[in-house]
């Protein structure tokens, strides 16, 4: 089996980048304002991302006429950077402006297609370009975000241990205590500098895009990403059929981290300080309480129907009154 390996990283001012050869841009208005003054880049071709959708992504492979692929902003402009560039065979640079998701470090894409995410083959980054003072000063809101897919080891490895127990791993997903404790590393050294990242300090950064790195490093070592990947994001897929508007990636798995380490039975309110000291708003608005209710009761069908990996979500068949005292643990 090869195992992928990370992408070539530069840490760097982004005024010290320069590129002579025609480039397309994949990116959001929002972003390009903010470093097109910055970046010694002219683009052939600049393209606003606004849906992770393959038919919105196929569409822009055929629009495509550069010779390298530039994906800068957050997730859904590197993701459909990184797909447009394998499809054409093209160099790749990532330019994350927010640690809102480990996209710039993965080989994959996330689409949803029918109701559930699906990764879609693409390739990571050639060379990934850091500027630690644009992820300081990046919005507050967005600027840690990513840092709930790392808090996500919490219930992912939980729910990877009770699947082992109940014999339900794959048998090249059988856990390894050595991959446990580095997992336990990594979650601990998260909530150690939660306070720091949160307040988004240039060490705090740091802290965070190297956490995001052992992470997905670690999963590819795995071969998979039960380590980090459980119900709590089992349970955003669900829910995120039933919001009407964009809600942040972190947001909605902070508040599945919460809710399912309530119902493993964990110490949560731990992983409660830390999203706050993180900055991550693990009750955003646009979620209701009945959307929650609705999607914890209805957990299990969903993880079932879409075959998705056995955890606590499977099994755990979760009422009303269930639903409803879980929820109000973790908003008390």
């Amino acid at each position: 089996m090869k195992i992928p390996s990370l992408p070539e990283i530069e840490r760097q001012s982004l005024q010290k980048w320069n590129e002579k050869r025609t480039a397309v841009v994949f990116t959001t208005k929002q972003v390009w304002n903010l470093v097109k003054d910055q970046l010694d880049i002219f683009p052939k071709q600049k393209f606003y991302v606004t849906e992770a959708t393959k038919p919105a992504m196929d569409y822009f492979v055929n629009q495509t006429k550069a010779e390298v692929v530039y994906g800068i902003g957050g997730g859904l402009a590197i993701d459909t950077a990184k797909y447009v560039a394998a499809n054409l065979n093209k160099p790749l640079f990532a330019i994350p402006t927010v640690l809102s998701t480990d996209a710039f470090l993965t080989d994959a894409t996330g689409v949803r297609i029918n109701g559930c995410v699906s990764y879609l083959a693409s390739q990571s980054p050639d060379l990934v370009l850091v500027d630690i003072d644009l992820l300081c000063h990046a919005p507050t809101e967005m600027r840690t975000n990513g840092a709930a897919d790392v808090l996500s080891i919490a219930t992912g490895m939980w729910d990877w241990q009770y699947a082992q127990n109940k014999g339900k791993n794959l048998p090249n997903q059988m856990i390894e205590p050595h991959v446990v404790e580095i997992g336990n590393a990594i979650l601990g050294t998260l909530i150690k500098n939660a306070k720091e990242i949160g307040n988004g300090t240039a060490n705090g950064m740091k802290v965070l895009f190297d956490l995001l790195c052992l992470e997905v490093q670690l999963c590819y070592l795995c071969g998979h990403s039960r380590l980090e990947e459980g119900s709590e994001h089992h349970f955003v897929y669900s829910l995120e059929n039933s919001l009407t508007e964009h809600i942040l990636h972190g947001d909605l798995v902070g508040l599945g981290i919460l809710l399912m380490s309530v119902l493993q039975g964990q110490e949560w309110k731990p992983y409660r300080q830390t999203l706050k000291q993180l900055g991550i708003n693990y009750q955003p608005a646009g979620v209701t309480e009945e959307m929650i209710i609705d999607t914890l009761i209805g957990l299990s069908t969903y993880v079932k129907k879409h075959q998705l990996p056995h955890t606590i979500a499977t099994d755990c068949d979760i009422n009303t009154d269930l639903a409803i005292k879980t929820l109000e643990k973790v908003l008390s």
